[in-house]
């Protein structure tokens, strides 16, 4: 095999890992909990190398240490995604950009450990020296840890999914997704009554009946509305948010919030995929993947089973 192939397999082979999904909580109450445990290993850790423990100066100053590390493990989790929110979108979020953060977040524990070496009139090394030295002893457990929690995370969601794929397969014969009849004897006497979608302007509406209408994105401050019109698929564009459009369809429970965009009818899901993040969910007729995020897992699930 060539060289340049050989190049080419590494390269498509890197990319595919480096953009392989993970789930990120950049929740602040979990990231000071992840702060605080990140200050106590560094002050067991590093006072232990150094048997800092047995001269007061020197644990003095291995706990200033400690305390910078927890301020800048906060910065880097907690306000520096609210400054940088589409770089941290927890529903984009990869190896790839999991590794730049690691290194962000070494980066500030380095300029951290300067400070307080310089204040203190104490010996230091210079700073890509202390940089090297904080990555050598923090990254790979971070990254060890991380890969661990997600293969956990994924193991579980891909069992969860092909329960799901079990339930579908049971259920499909009994609940396709058609255009109603538009006979008004027909409607009258067996179509469940009609959802009807208003924009902020009252001035768009839509009319739907229930099985028609397949998933809500929201997109800025609009809601793409998708739904079947016979056996062709629609949009519609209304000026709404979707926890608007959440509200109209709270008396019929297939259909569900899956994602802080998505809005989905249950009754049209034909197959359930499992990753590091949650579900995608492919529904009748349609090519787009409908993400189901981490934090709706347990009630899609719920409801899923309630409708099954």
């Amino acid at each position: 095999m060539r060289l340049s192939s050989r190049v080419t397999i590494f390269a498509v082979m890197l990319r595919s890992f480096l953009n392989r999904p993970l789930a990120e909580n950049f929740d602040a109450k979990t990231q000071v909990r992840l702060a605080l445990q990140s200050g106590l290993y560094v002050f067991l850790f590093v006072g232990l190398l150094n048997g800092s423990f047995r001269r007061l100066g020197d644990t003095a100053v291995v706990g200033l240490m400690s305390v910078g590390c927890v301020v800048m493990v906060i910065l880097a989790n907690v306000i520096i995604p609210k400054l940088l929110p589409v770089f941290y979108d927890e529903d984009r979020w990869t190896v790839g950009r999991h590794i730049i953060h690691t290194l962000l977040v070494l980066f500030l524990i380095s300029v951290s450990n300067q400070l307080v070496l310089t204040l203190l009139e104490a010996g230091r090394p210079s700073f890509g020296q202390m940089y090297l030295l904080v990555t050598a002893i923090g990254f790979f457990p971070i990254m060890l840890g991380v890969f661990v929690a997600e293969q956990r995370r994924l193991k579980r969601n891909l069992a969860q999914a092909q329960v799901v794929n079990g339930q579908l397969h049971q259920r499909t014969p009994q609940t396709p997704v058609s255009l109603p009849a538009t006979t008004p004897q027909t409607q009258t006497a067996t179509q469940p009554t009609p959802i009807l979608l208003i924009s902020e302007s009252g001035k768009e509406r839509l009319t739907l009946q229930p099985g028609q209408l397949l998933y809500v994105e929201s997109v800025g401050n609009y809601v793409d509305v998708h739904w079947l019109n016979g056996s062709q698929l629609q949009k519609s564009v209304l000026r709404s948010t979707l926890k608007e459009v959440a509200d109209k369809l709270t008396g019929h429970p297939q259909f569900f919030r899956c994602h802080r965009a998505f809005l989905v009818n249950l009754d049209a899901v034909v197959q359930t995929e499992g990753n590091a993040r949650g579900y995608q969910l492919t529904l009748t007729g349609i090519q787009t993947k409908i993400p189901v995020s981490r934090s709706y897992l347990d009630s899609f699930n719920a409801r899923f089973e309630r409708l099954a």
